[in-house]
């Protein structure tokens, strides 16, 4: 539980994963705020998916989520499309009370599954905003999801001039990078 990357969870050996599989599902009851993620990704299966619906639905509405229920939002949204997993995450995006929470809770949209609202979600947030920092996280986040990075050589130019317009204050030019984003297919995750 002291951090490891989802992608060395990609090559256990079946004897590795079961053990591994324990060990979360102990620290998933212990309601350790690492376990949902890698539980979710070693196991995305009915019953991981009724675990972290549980822990949702135990959540009184609009009451704050701390750190291992927004985890275990992100994880359900990881592998499946539920409503109720990103009302918790946008509520926690919107309230920007907490850096290190609401940055978890924008990146459980950007990695949530295609099927989701995300992208809706995040275009909302950038177009009515008034703070600047909720509305500069979901261009970057809504870019991310849609394939746009700063890393791709070939796009990098384009990429900041969508980031731009997205966070500027022509509506006209923001309303049409949007459109260009939205257009582009939301991108599966995990990524290589």
């Amino acid at each position: 539980m002291d951090g490891v990357s989802v992608y060395n969870l990609a090559h256990l050996s079946e004897p590795e994963r079961l053990l591994v599989h324990e060990t979360l599902l102990q620290a998933f009851r212990q309601r350790h705020a690492r376990a949902p993620r890698p539980l979710a990704f070693i196991t995305p299966n009915t019953c991981t998916r009724q675990l972290l619906e549980e822990v949702l639905q135990a959540q009184p509405p609009h009451e704050t989520s701390d750190e291992f229920v927004l985890n275990c939002a992100y994880a359900l949204l990881s592998i499946t499309v539920h409503p109720a997993a990103m009302d918790i995450l946008e509520r926690k995006v919107l309230a920007h009370d907490d850096p290190w929470l609401c940055g978890l809770a924008m990146e459980g949209l950007t990695r949530s599954v295609p099927g989701t609202n995300a992208s809706e979600r995040l275009a909302r947030i950038v177009c009515a905003d008034a703070t600047e920092a909720p509305q500069l996280g979901a261009a970057d986040a809504l870019l991310i999801r849609h394939g746009w990075r700063l890393e791709d050589p070939q796009r990098k130019a384009e990429t900041l001039t969508l980031m731009r317009a997205m966070i500027g204050d022509d509506a006209a030019a923001r309303d049409a990078a949007l459109l260009k984003v939205l257009k582009t297919p939301v991108q599966g995750w995990p990524r290589p």
